[in-house]
């Protein structure tokens, strides 16, 4: 793969973080926790699935859960739904999420396992916390942490890919990545139906290769050609996701 295409697809982080993540005040992040909780569903919503019914998903728990935490008494309404173990909160997301209705009952699980995962956390804010971990060179720790496959601590449905896709957005935007160790590279690498496409069609890797092999394959090629793997992840995915609209661009432009 040559150098020009690798940076050609890394350039495309540009309007990823423009377009996505600018939406987001990054101080505003890290002192309103429900600001940081709300950016973290926006990311671990998005699982095994259609994006539109993430999306879906995604919107039910914020309209749940946003009359109770975007106001100032948001710690206060904190402690009294954790008090009552979160039963009117949960029959709620229920009422909006599961089955015959959208996404799934492990949904509310996971936003349930959410609120008590912030709970241990200073000032339960959530992407403080990450900022401090990654900072301090604990991102393997953390992404660990995260994800109840690997730590009974850990979040509900929330595995490799929505972890390394919450992270790698963090270390985008506080700037990071330079704090991330080659060796633990992989915990921004969150591999997708577009990342995995386009490693293929591009021969970064074969198509029998596993997402471990991918996050590999990125790191390792990045590196050799001196760019960004976390911004060439970014890239990736917009290039896969936009690749009909970009199309159309660059036969209007032709024009």
């Amino acid at each position: 793969m040559n150098t020009a295409l690798v940076s050609s697809i890394a350039l495309y982080s540009h309007r990823y973080r423009r377009e996505i993540l600018g939406k987001y005040t990054p101080d505003q992040l890290l002192t309103n926790w429900w600001s940081a909780l709300d950016f973290f569903f926006s990311r671990v919503c998005f699982q095994g699935r259609r994006d539109d019914i993430s999306e879906r998903v995604y919107q039910a728990v914020v309209a749940v859960l946003s009359p109770i935490f975007c106001g100032e008494e948001r710690t206060a309404n904190y402690e009294r739904e954790r008090n009552q173990a979160w039963e009117t909160l949960e029959t709620r997301l229920r009422q909006r999420i599961g089955k015959g209705k959208v996404g799934k009952a492990r949904d509310v699980d996971m936003v349930v396992s959410t609120l008590d995962f912030i709970g241990q956390l200073p000032m339960l804010n959530v992407v403080d916390y990450s900022v401090g971990r990654i900072r301090n060179g604990e991102i393997d720790k953390h992404y660990a942490e995260l994800q109840r496959s690997r730590n009974k601590r850990g979040i509900i449905q929330v595995g490799p890919k929505v972890a390394s896709l919450y992270l790698r957005d963090v270390a985008s935007l506080y700037q990071l990545e330079g704090k991330v160790s080659d060796e633990f590279a992989f915990c921004l690498q969150p591999v997708d139906v577009w990342v995995r496409k386009l490693a293929y069609k591009t021969g970064i890797v074969g198509s029998r290769a596993n997402d471990r092999e991918i996050q590999e394959a990125i790191i390792s090629l990045c590196k050799e050609q001196e760019c960004s793997p976390l911004q060439f992840n970014q890239g990736a995915w917009y290039v896969g996701y936009f690749a009909f609209d970009l199309l159309l661009e660059i036969l209007t432009e032709a024009k």
